[in-house]
Formats: C-alpha cells, sequence, structure tokens
C-alpha cells in the first residue's frame, strides 16, 4: 500500500465501478474530488512478482497493479476516519485487504468508520468494535455500522466517550 500524491479523479472514479455495484455507494466526479482534495488516498497494490516481499507485506507493493484503495480522513488527535476501503473484486478473500487493514490501523491511535452489514465481519474480526447502528444510513431499508478500532488495546475502552461522525453520503467501507 502506498500513499497517492497525485490522485487522479477520473481513475478512483471509474473503479468505484468495478467494486460497487449498488447505485447508492456510487460517488459522481464532484465527490471525488471533494474526498481526493480533502483526504489522504492510498492505493493497494498487488506486486506482479508473487515471491517479492515488499515492506514486509507480501503481495503489497510499489509499482504493482491496482487492487483497491484506502481514504482517510484525519479527524485530529490521532483519530483517523476511514472514508473508504475497497477491494476490487478479483483480489478479494486473498489475504490483500486484510493487509492493507493492518497497514491502517498503525497510521493513527484510533480508526473509525462507518461499514455495511456485508463488511462488518472482516472489520469486527481485525479488531475493531461495534458502537452503533445507524438505521436507513445509506437508503431505507440499508442501515450503516459505526465501527472503531484504538490502538490502546485493539478494542475500545468503556470509558471512552465517542462523537458520532456527521452522516455522510459519501461512507463506503467495503
Amino acid at each position: 500500500m502506498r500513499e497517492d500524491l497525485d490522485p487522479d479523479i477520473d481513475f478512483y472514479y471509474h473503479q468505484q465501478f468495478k467494486i460497487y455495484h449498488e447505485p447508492y455507494l456510487i460517488w459522481d466526479k464532484d465527490t471525488w474530488e471533494t474526498i481526493i482534495t480533502t483526504c489522504d488516498v492510498y492505493r493497494i497494490e498487488v506486486n506482479p512478482a508473487p515471491r517479492v516481499k515488499t515492506r514486509g507485506v507480501k503481495g503489497c507493493g510499489v509499482n504493482g497493479k491496482y487492487a483497491g484503495d484506502v481514504i482517510l480522513e484525519d479527524r485530529g488527535k490521532g483519530t483517523k476516519y476511514m472514508v473508504d476501503f475497497s477491494v476490487l473484486p478479483e483480489y478479494q478473500g486473498k489475504g490483500i485487504g486484510k493487509a492493507a487493514l493492518e497497514k491502517v490501523k498503525k497510521m493513527g491511535k484510533k480508526l473509525t468508520g462507518i461499514t455495511r452489514k456485508e463488511m462488518l465481519n472482516f472489520f469486527l474480526k481485525s479488531g475493531f468494535v461495534l458502537k452503533k447502528t445507524i438505521r436507513n444510513y445509506y437508503r431505507p431499508g440499508v442501515d450503516g455500522y459505526y465501527i472503531i478500532f484504538s490502538k490502546k488495546t485493539g478494542t475500545i475502552l468503556s470509558h471512552e466517550v465517542l462523537r458520532l461522525p456527521k452522516k455522510r453520503d459519501t461512507s463506503r467501507i467495503s
């Protein structure tokens, strides 16, 4: 995984159609421009040489083939909000997303995000804790799940006070 210091809006706009099939998860180009200019964008890449280890994570490397993205918003005090976490379908189930998430977990003291039901177990198995179900978050009948990961213990401490992020149409961790 590497930071994309000069992200191309058109590239990310077109990649989303390979990952998301539900219309309510598709962002328009204006939304992409806002997200890319206000957040940190990381590319999940797979190295074309399968036996090469890059920076300690097999399969994730620089100059590799695009496999997905991670978009983070800095919320201050070491907290990062996952605006997007996505892996192309052909790379899902191969440990690439898990390896990328382990790197992301090291980027701040606390990670938060809102995910869909289909992805909730992926995050829970990686040490995230479900803090709240947000009814009809994505659209009527499709809930969002507010999750959090804290570096302090790998889970949330019971006495921590949480501020939910503002409801956004842009959250779509997948």
